[in-house]
């Protein structure tokens, strides 16, 4: 039915205003109930096709799907089943989202509507720009081929071509996918994004740059905006000062990490690393935590140092006019192992800065045949790769001769160097005191020396005690070997911990040989 508005005896210029229920051809084939207004309707012919030109706040109702088409201008084709729709074109469905475009065409029959000269797509959580958009009615869904970008609060969305999809409020974004808001860039060349749960799922290979570092994985993962949550498999962090690896990773706000299965930490500048099978780094402590059967490397002088722990603390320290420094905090069941030295303790803590080890809370040390002990003990890497053990105090030093005799030192504190991964000499500083057993051609025991001094320099070659030096002139008995007694043979303190010498068999105990292979 149409109403029109008459004078005496041609048709008013004024506007028009109609109303139309369209059950007959075309559309009763589409069993669709639709209907249109407009403030002027009147026939036309456009390319040669008699159509109804509709101008003037232009509106169709599609009652089966609850959408409204709104335009400034539009043709209905008489013989097609086709729609034009110019100016100010605008679709809202019953869920409220919005497509606009200045340009509509739309085939009732395949209900596949084509936006043209800028389109845009709103919804509750964002807006969808892109040049054309190919959709679909019925299912909600379209295709871009000429470039798409999402605008979500901060975050931007955009790749040269994809599919939008109203109906499960997702986009998919396809080559050169570039995503960016105020923690993240990224770059990948498949991403889905759902507009309800603000979730970016990425695909293949991946490229993550952040303030800190650059994030890559080749497998992918997911980005959930409101959380500033980033999880990954296979992921690699890369940063100024570290790398981390690890089966998956997730970075929440940007900032704190946990890392699972197959974990690798590389100190760059030092090149320490740390391989275990979790992970997490509070940004606010500054503090990383790695778990799982963990074991440290670094190589000196050519050398691989073992260190196992329960657990290892990475704590980054900032002192005023000086650079930033790292702390590797080893805790209980500390073990040390390297070529020439062996170590054990319940405790042990790794300075990037000053390029220590110190081993606390009752270790023990292993140079060549040399069990050393003391309250506190740190080895210094210095400049050249220089290796230096210091021990402070109640120094006890024993090794054990061919004949199962404790030759024994002790005093304050030492000071020893190396040589190609073996002590070349040792300074024993305050209250030196010491036991030797002297042996004959034929190994017999000869005897055994006592000697007290202040300070004693040993000069060693080949694990083998070549000179000792006593400052100032020491105090001392030689007992011959029928004269002595058991209780003369050991110095007050002596302990031995055979027992507890590890091996790099024990050392490197449940963790798999791939883990080894990347440390080392």
């Amino acid at each position: 039915m149409v109403v029109f508005g008459w004078n005496d005896k041609k048709m008013s210029k004024k506007p028009i205003y109609f109303l139309v229920y369209l059950l007959a051809w075309p559309f009763a084939a589409l069993a669709d109930a639709v209907t249109y207004r407009a403030d002027r309707l009147e026939g036309a012919m456009v390319n040669n096709k008699p159509c109804k030109q509709l101008e003037g706040n232009v509106a169709f109702t599609f009652h089966a799907h609850g959408m409204v088409l709104t335009a400034d201008k539009a043709y209905k084709y008489d013989d097609e089943e086709r729609i034009e729709a110019q100016g100010n074109v605008k679709i809202v469905d019953k869920e409220g989202s919005v497509i606009k475009s200045p340009l509509l065409i739309y085939d009732l029959a395949q209900k596949q509507a084509i936006f043209e000269n800028g389109v845009s797509c709103s919804s509750k959580k964002g807006t969808f720009h892109t040049a054309k958009l190919i959709y679909d009615v019925a299912k909600k869904q379209g295709q871009f081929l000429q470039g798409g970008k999402l605008v979500e609060h901060q975050m931007v969305l955009t790749s040269k071509r994809g599919l939008y999809d109203g109906a499960s409020h997702e986009v998919t974004f396809l080559d050169q996918v570039v995503l960016v808001d105020s923690n993240y860039t990224l770059h990948c060349d498949q991403l889905e994004y759902h507009t309800e749960s603000e979730t970016a799922y990425f695909q293949g290979a991946t490229k993550i740059i952040h303030q800190d570092g650059v994030l890559t994985t080749p497998k992918g993962g997911h980005y959930l905006l409101p959380k500033k949550q980033l999880a990954f498999d296979q992921g690699t962090l890369t940063t100024q000062d570290i790398i981390l690896t690890a089966d998956r990773l997730t970075i929440l706000d940007g900032q704190d990490c946990a890392a699972t299965g197959h974990v690798l930490l590389r100190a760059q500048k030092h090149d320490a690393v740390i391989v275990g099978e979790k992970a997490r780094y509070v940004a606010k402590e500054k503090k990383g935590e790695i778990t799982g059967h963990p074991l440290l490397t670094k190589v000196v002088n050519d050398q691989i140092i073992y260190l196992r722990a329960d657990t290892f603390i990475v704590l980054e320290k900032t002192i005023p006019d000086q650079p930033p420094e790292q702390e590797i905090h080893a805790l209980h069941h500390v073990r040390l192992y390297q070529e020439e030295l062996q170590g054990v303790a319940d405790g042990a803590v790794y300075n990037s800065g000053k390029n220590t080890i110190h081993l606390h809370n009752k270790p023990i040390i292993w140079c060549s045949s040399y069990q050393i002990t003391g309250e506190e003990v740190y080895l210094a890497i210095e400049e050249g790769e220089e290796v230096k053990l210091f021990v402070d105090k109640n120094l006890f030093m024993v090794s054990e001769d061919s004949m199962g005799h404790y030759n024994q030192v002790k005093g304050h504190k030492m000071v020893a160097s190396f040589k190609e991964g073996a002590i070349e000499k040792m300074s024993i500083i305050g209250n030196s005191e010491s036991l030797y057993f002297a042996l004959g051609d034929k190994n017999e025991l000869i005897g055994m020396n006592h000697i007290k001094c202040d300070h004693m320099e040993m000069t060693m070659s080949a694990n083998t005690l070549v000179q000792m030096i006593c400052k100032p002139k020491p105090s001392g008995l030689f007992y011959p070997a029928e004269k002595l007694e058991d209780t003369q043979m050991k110095l007050d303190g002596f302990v031995w911990h055979g027992e507890k010498w590890p091996t790099k068999e024990n050392i490197l105990e449940e963790v798999s040989k791939e883990a080894i292979t990347k440390s080392g």
